[in-house]
Order: C-alpha cells, then sequence, then structure tokens
C-alpha cells in the first residue's frame, strides 16, 4: 500500500476517536460524562471546594457544555457565595462581562440571574448602594418585558430596601408594590407564599427600626395567615420550615405590640413564640430578648442571657454584631428591672466590643481601600507601560515610514538630478554646436570685401571685443565702445540692430555671458569669483541673463560640461 494511504488511514481513525470522545454523541456513558460539568453537580463543590468548582466550570467551558456567559455567572456565583474563595470584585466582574457580552448575547433569563447578583454585591458597602438600585430597577423592568412578574416584585422589592438605607422612606411605595403583585399572584397559586412571607416579615422589621410600629403589625398579621396557608397548601416545604417562620415572626410581633400601646396582645404573641420549637434556637432567643427587656420581665431576661452568652463563647463569637447586640438588650432589660449597675457594667461591655466592631471595619474598610489603591496603581502603571508601548511601536513606525519616505525623496531627487543632468549636456552640446555655427556664419559672411558701412563697423566691433578686458571691465558701457571705435552712438546703434538686432547693452551682455560660460568649463573657480571677473557686478542679474541665454543656470551648465567631456572620453576609449 502506498505511503499516503497509511497517513489518510490513520488521520481517519484519529477522527473517529475524537468524535466519539468529544462529540455530542446520544451514548448514555457520553451523557454520565457530560453531566458532572452542569450546574446542578458544580454547585455541590461551591462551598467545600470551591477551587473545584471553578475548575470544572473552567472544562466545562473549553468542551462547549457551557456558552461563555453561562460559565462567567457560574464563576461569578461561586466567588459570591462561597466562604473560602470569597471575591465579591471578582463576582461583580464577571457578572458585568456577562451584561457587557455581545458575542453571543445573554438572553433575558441570565441576565436576569446576573442583575440579581449585582444588587446582592452592591449592597455589601454603602458606596454602592446607587448601583444596587439601579440594577433592580433594570431588572424589573427586563422581568416585566419578559412577563415573569415574581422576579419583577423581587427586583421591585430589592430596590425599596437599599432605597430605605438611603433615604427613610423613599422605598417604601416600591416595596409596597412588590407585596401587591406577590398578593394578586398568590390567589391562583401557591408558588409566590415562600417569598410574600419573608418579604412581609422584612417589611415589617424595616418599619420596626424606623419605630413605624402600627404599620409594622397587620403586615406580621398578615404573614402569620400566609404561613397558615402555606402549611396547607405547599406539601413541599422543608421540615421546620413553617415552624422558624414563625418564631421569626412572633419576636417582632411581640416588640411592636408592646411599643404600639397593646400590651396584652404583646404577652400573647410572645406566648406563642415559646410554643414554637425553634424558640430553643440561641438566635431566635436573642431577638426576642428585645420584647423581654422592654417588658421588665426579669426572669426570662436572665434565662435567655443565660443560655445564649454560652453559646456565642463556644462560638468563639464574643466579638460579633450578634453579641454586642445581645449585651445591648441584657442591659436594657437589666435597667428596666432596677439593676441598674450592673446594667452599667454590662452597657459598658457592649461599648468596648461596639467600638472594637468600628475599629475593625475601618481598618477591615482602609486595607480594602489600599487595595484598591494598589490595584488601581498597579492598574496604572500597565496602562502606562501600555501607553508607552504604542508610543514606541507608533514612533518605530513614524521612523521607518520616514526613513522610507526620504529614501523615495533621495531616489527620485537622484531620478530627476540624473534626467536633468542628460538634459542639460544635452542643451549643452546643442548650445555648442549653435555658437559654433553662429561663428563660422558670422566670419564668412563679414569677410566679404562688398560690406555696408554698418557691417564694417559691425565687424570692427566683433574685433575689438576679441581682447576680454573690453567687455570684462564693469564699467565699459556703449559710450565706451564709442570711443574705442572712433564712431558716434547713432552709428553703433544703426550698426548692431542691422546685423544682430540687439542693443550695444545686449550686446556686451552677451559677451559677458559667453565669457563666464568660457570660465566655468575651463577653470574650477567658484561662481562668484567668475562673476565678478565677467564684467557683471549683479549676481540675480548674472543668473537671470545666463539662464535666459542657456536655458539653464551656472552650476548646472558646469555639470553638463564636464559630463560632455566624459561622455567624450569614453566614447574616444571605445
Amino acid at each position: 500500500m502506498h505511503p499516503l494511504r497509511y497517513i489518510h488511514l490513520i488521520l481517519l481513525c484519529a477522527v473517529l476517536a475524537l468524535t466519539g470522545c468529544t462529540g455530542n454523541g446520544t451514548s448514555s456513558r457520553g451523557s454520565e460524562a457530560d453531566s458532572i460539568y452542569t450546574w446542578e453537580n458544580i454547585r455541590q463543590s461551591m462551598m467545600e471546594e470551591p477551587e473545584h468548582a471553578l475548575r470544572l466550570v473552567d472544562t466545562a467551558e473549553m468542551r462547549g457544555l457551557a456558552d461563555v456567559n453561562q460559565a462567567n455567572w457560574m464563576r461569578a456565583s461561586i466567588y459570591y457565595n462561597s466562604p473560602k474563595v470569597e471575591d465579591f470584585d471578582k463576582s461583580r466582574d464577571y457578572c458585568l462581562k456577562v451584561l457587557n457580552n455581545q458575542h453571543p448575547e445573554a438572553d433575558s433569563v441570565q441576565k436576569q440571574k446576573v442583575l440579581i447578583q449585582l444588587v446582592f454585591i452592591s449592597t455589601k458597602s454603602p458606596d454602592t448602594y446607587q448601583d444596587a438600585v439601579r440594577y433592580a430597577m433594570k431588572g424589573a423592568e427586563m422581568a416585566h418585558h419578559a412577563g415573569d412578574i415574581l422576579q419583577e416584585a423581587n427586583f421591585y422589592f430589592e430596590a425599596g430596601k437599599v432605597m430605605e438605607r438611603l433615604q427613610q422612606g423613599s422605598g417604601i411605595d416600591y416595596m409596597n408594590r412588590s407585596l401587591d403583585i406577590y398578593r394578586e399572584a398568590a390567589r391562583d397559586s401557591i408558588q409566590p407564599l415562600p417569598m410574600l412571607s419573608s418579604n412581609l416579615g422584612k417589611t415589617a422589621r424595616i418599619f420596626a427600626e424606623q419605630k413605624i410600629y402600627a404599620a409594622a403589625i397587620p403586615l406580621l398579621q398578615e404573614r402569620l395567615q400566609t404561613i397558615i396557608r402555606i402549611e396547607k397548601e405547599y406539601t413541599t416545604a422543608p421540615a421546620g420550615w413553617t415552624d422558624q417562620q414563625r418564631a421569626y415572626t412572633y419576636t417582632v410581633l411581640a416588640y411592636c405590640q408592646y411599643m404600639n400601646g397593646d400590651k396584652e396582645s404583646a404577652r400573647r404573641s410572645a406566648e406563642a413564640f415559646e410554643q414554637t420549637q425553634a424558640a430553643q434556637i440561641p438566635d431566635n432567643q436573642l431577638d426576642m430578648l428585645n420584647y423581654y427587656a422592654i417588658a421588665g420581665n426579669a426572669l426570662r431576661i436572665q434565662q435567655i442571657y443565660d443560655r445564649v452568652e454560652p453559646y456565642y463563647r463556644e462560638k468563639q463569637d464574643t466579638l460579633s454584631q450578634s453579641y454586642a447586640n445581645l449585651l445591648n438588650s441584657y442591659a436594657m432589660g437589666l435597667d428596666n428591672i432596677g439593676r441598674g449597675h450592673e446594667a452599667y457594667q454590662c452597657l459598658d461591655r457592649y461599648k468596648v466590643i461596639n467600638d472594637s466592631l468600628v475599629q475593625r471595619e475601618r481598618q477591615a474598610g482602609t486595607l480594602k481601600y489600599a487595595q484598591q489603591m494598589k490595584t488601581q496603581e498597579k492598574e496604572l502603571q500597565l496602562k502606562d507601560e501600555e501607553a508607552k508601548t504604542r508610543m514606541q511601536r507608533v514612533m518605530l513606525v513614524g521612523a521607518v515610514l520616514i526613513i522610507l519616505l526620504i529614501a523615495y525623496l533621495f531616489v527620485r531627487a537622484r531620478l530627476y538630478n540624473k534626467v536633468l543632468a542628460e538634459k542639460n549636456r544635452s542643451l549643452y552640446e546643442q548650445i555648442q554646436q549653435r555658437e559654433q555655427a553662429e561663428a563660422e556664419e558670422c566670419a564668412s559672411q563679414f569677410a566679404r570685401d562688398d560690406l555696408t558701412a554698418n557691417q564694417q563697423l559691425y565687424r570692427r566691433l566683433c574685433e575689438l571685443m576679441k581682447n576680454p578686458e573690453v567687455y570684462t571691465d564693469a564699467e565699459t558701457n556703449h559710450e565706451t565702445l564709442v570711443r574705442l571705435l572712433g564712431t558716434n552712438q547713432t552709428y553703433l546703434y544703426n550698426a548692431l540692430r542691422e546685423c544682430a538686432g540687439i542693443t550695444p547693452a545686449e550686446f556686451l551682455n552677451l559677451y559677458r555671458v559667453r565669457h563666464a560660460a568660457h570660465l566655468l568649463t575651463t577653470t574650477d573657480d567658484s561662481v562668484g569669483l567668475i562673476i565678478e571677473m565677467c564684467g557683471i557686478t549683479n549676481r540675480s542679474t548674472f543668473n537671470r541673463l545666463f539662464r535666459e541665454h542657456y536655458s539653464m543656470s551656472p552650476s548646472e551648465y558646469r555639470n553638463a560640461a564636464r559630463a560632455d567631456v566624459s561622455n567624450t572620453l569614453g566614447k574616444d576609449r571605445k
């Protein structure tokens, strides 16, 4: 078999093997192998093995199992949710890549996922609250156009929450709009019930923090009714979920009712809290401590503190906002039951911890700012280096272009000078031939004996001009010629007009220019010296007269004469 056929066969086998390994075959084996690159599988590793999850995302994108937008959204989720690689800046960058990418452009569902994550990221710092509102409103608009009313309600609620942080009362309308959408959707479906319950509680807490207790109470009561409906209709609710939601609700409801003046209802809400299983959870007890502290229930105040305080110590979480809140509520409760000295000591501990938290937050902010400055410095340094590189490239390209332009102009000049030199040499030959012909014609014409008086005077003038001293003297003019010829001005003018058709001044300049031409071809004297030697005092006048007579400059005439001599010598050698 021919060697090329072996090569073709090997290539065919390789293609078939690659197709079997990487193709989108229908075999169950390939499908099972690809299933590890789905988001459902990747997010299982997100918390404990985020680096492994990121590698799976990279592989999924490389193999075409996830497009660039889906891959970047998964990376953003990992950097946002996993404490081990938590990096909100990276998460934001990947989200923005999805929003800004055009090839391919993310679909509406992907963009909404990214926008809600950008909202959560932007609520981490007061500096980016405005960004959070902007992303939330953009997401609400997008969800509205897509007909996804529940997602629209979610975006409106998040926008309202952040607006409340910016300015009290500014986000209530958006939160109420969100709740109304959930209420309307919950009439015909149980799907909105969990979010409706959660957002009713969040809105009530915001009202409680703003001391608008009368507005918070009906929302909490509505939440309790919603929880009852969830128990009856929502069969997929996780075990203990409704119990936990009730506990959250009763803690805030009891506090708001007491602060609103309804102490009996507050007491019943507290009793209802105690009947839930979630009442044993330390965080819930801490939440309920606020009510017992203002109600002055000495027994429950001390019981909750004695149970919750060791819990935080065991967790080694005594330098946290939760522990500080415990001390603050306990101090308030002690003060309300008349244990002022203990309350003062507890409040003093609270202030120390709170100051430490503030200081730690400031240090974290300073470190973050310093890191941002370093990052910005690196970015600026990279930009400067890129700018320098671009400038160097531009300068290099410019230098090359200038060199090429100079070379082009040099070649053009050489070619032009070569053509001009050849033209001048040819013209020089014609001039020499013409002057020789004129001299021979003049000699034959004025050698006769039957010359007129003017012709005889012109011949005498020509004989006189054989002496260069006559016309090379700058002082020589028509009067000098009249005197040297022993005639008068009229006879001189008539003789020159009849025989040469020129004036005495033109006659003198003709001889001077011819003498200069002779010196240019027979000497190496400078043009300036030759001008002085030929009897013309003005250089510009000389150049004009020379060009009029020879159709070239003195320098070009000298070069043409030398070129003619070289050409003649070359021919003689041949």
